[in-house]
Parts: structure tokens; sequence; C-alpha cells
């Protein structure tokens, strides 16, 4: 019988061994996680405590810090399609563009006033020497010209600007 009782204690005393193996583990990945959030804290704290307050408005409201707003590309559908005679010879010239933007009710004013707009751009594009569109000098001033008739409009219809530039998707010229 004593030889009996001697499997079974070992048996005890190997089940106890693994559950204090797994209670150690346990308790070591929790103490870890301890002392990385107060690593973590304590290497923030002067960040944490040096932010920025935030502005308040008259009736004492805060006003959030200006977030850097994301561009808007609205695309000016369809591609414009403007025809030129250069020593008798027809000449063609095929852009799709899109205006950038980081306000989303300019979007709207560009959808709006898309009449007016691209009115105003054909008479932009027709005034152009069609030699010099085919250098990248020259698609850059045509792109600044037609910015810059967009910005009147908006600046008319609205009393901002509104958009940053144009943007060439398509740029054909035959």
């Amino acid at each position: 019988m004593a030889d009996e009782e001697t499997p079974g204690a070992e048996e005890e005393a190997k089940g106890g061994g693994k559950l204090k193996l797994i209670l150690m583990i346990v308790l070591g990945v929790v103490l870890i996680a301890i002392l990385s959030v107060g690593g973590t804290w304590f290497l923030l704290k002067d960040k944490m405590s040096a932010a920025k307050p935030l502005a308040t408005a008259a009736n004492g409201m805060p006003i959030p810090a200006l977030m850097p707003v994301a561009a808007l590309y609205h695309p000016m559908q369809p591609a414009f399609v403007i025809n030129f005679n250069q020593n008798g010879k027809m000449r063609f010239l095929q852009v799709e563009l899109s205006v950038m933007t980081r306000n989303p009710a300019v979007v709207g004013m560009l959808s709006l006033h898309n009449p007016l707009i691209r009115n105003n751009l054909l008479g932009v594009f027709s005034r152009q020497d069609v030699t010099k569109l085919g250098s990248v000098e020259g698609k850059q001033k045509l792109a600044d010209e037609l910015t810059i008739t967009i910005q009147d409009i908006l600046t008319a219809e609205m009393d901002d600007p509104g958009i940053e530039s144009v943007l060439y998707r398509s740029f054909i010229l035959q």
C-alpha cells in the first residue's frame, strides 16, 4: 500500500507545479502590461500637460483647433473639346479637368455654376496659342489661367476664391 500512495502523491505534486507555472506566467504578463502603461504615461506626461488649450469664442464655448482638411477633387464633366486653326490646318485639343478644393461647400457651388464656369473656361481655351500648349510651361500657364478664371467666378458668387488649383486628368492635342 505504501507503494501505491507514493505515485499518487507525485501526480498531485506535478499538478500543483503546473498550476504554479500557469499562475506565474499570468502574473508575469499582467506585470509587463502594468509596467508598459506606466512607462508610456511617464514618457508622455510632459507632452500631455503641454498641450495647447482650445481657444474660446465670445460666448465661452471652446473653439476646436483647425485641422488640415483633406483635398476634394471635383471633375469638370464632360471633357472640353476645342478646335484651333493653325496655318489653315485644323488642330484639336481635348482636356479633362478636375478642380481641387478643401471646402465641401465649394463643390456644390462648382456644380451650381457649372454652365458659367464652362463658358468662361472655353473663352480662356479659345485665346490660347496652340504652338505653346505643347510645352510643359504652356500647360502650366493654361492651368494657372483656368484657376484664376474659376476663382474669379467663385469670388463673385460666394466671396471666396474657393479652389486651390485646376488639374489635368487628360490633355490631348492633335
